[in-house]
């Protein structure tokens, strides 16, 4: 699905914040050199960032769309979902998933990130996630969702939640119990490059052509109409656990 749309995906992404690659780096006592496994790493959006801090990424990414433009980058991709990928025993000190980790199947899969492991290693599982709407905009945004795709929120889902999650990892026994940290950071969107950033939604490109022509048409004269920039705040949700 965003394969199709990798340019776009990799131009209208937001990125990750400073402190995020400085708080997995400080939990996992990591250094440069050291051997770190992404899962689903897309285009790169957080890749580069542990890449830019020294450390020696290996990336899986099943969509050849977007390996294509992550192995422009000079990065090692392959081409692959992490439950097919052969595992390697003990090789990295670090796995991280960057919005990703919720696309992830199969009952084993913290066990198999822990085989992948070292001891001492490090799991970090990460979201950005978009707070509400300020507004008047949000009523107005509200109001276009509800006539156009009422089936449809702009809320994050709760598949991640540090709830979740920690019962995941201590059902798995192979991990110290999950810690959160949140980093909250803003950034805002003219219309047409808020229009950009849904077509690489799932739940956008998923509706049909004229419903998501029409309702993108409309969010986009609403920011318009409300001065011609979205300010968002986004908390990146930063879950981390050690290998015992």
């Amino acid at each position: 699905m965003f394969g199709e749309v990798a340019e776009q995906y990799e131009a209208a992404r937001p990125s990750y914040p400073d402190e995020l690659y400085a708080t997995v780096i400080d939990y996992g006592g990591l250094s440069a050199g050291d051997a770190a496994l992404e899962i689903g790493a897309g285009t790169g959006k957080a890749t580069m960032g542990f890449v830019a801090h020294g450390l020696d990424v290996h990336a899986l990414e099943p969509s050849a769309g977007m390996a294509r433009v992550l192995r422009a980058k000079g990065v090692s991709v392959e081409e692959t979902p992490f439950e097919a990928w052969p595992t390697r025993t003990g090789a990295f000190r670090l796995v991280f998933a960057a919005q990703a980790w919720h696309w992830v199947q199969g009952s084993d899969r913290y066990d198999k990130v822990a085989d992948a492991l070292t001891p001492g290693g490090t799991i970090a599982l990460f979201w950005n996630v978009g707070r509400a709407h300020p507004e008047p905009f949000k009523t107005d945004n509200d109001a276009a969702y509800a006539r156009l795709a009422p089936e449809m929120t702009n809320s994050a889902g709760d598949e991640w939640t540090h709830e979740a999650l920690l019962g995941d990892v201590a059902a798995c026994g192979a991990f110290e119990p999950m810690v959160e940290r949140k980093i909250t950071w803003r950034t805002s969107y003219t219309s047409a490059e808020w229009m950009r950033l849904l077509g690489t939604h799932s739940n956008h490109r998923m509706l049909p052509d004229d419903t998501r022509t029409r309702l993108h048409t409309e969010i986009g004269a609403v920011i318009d109409a409300h001065g011609g920039l979205l300010p968002v705040v986004y908390d990146t949700r930063v879950f981390l656990a050690t290998r015992r």
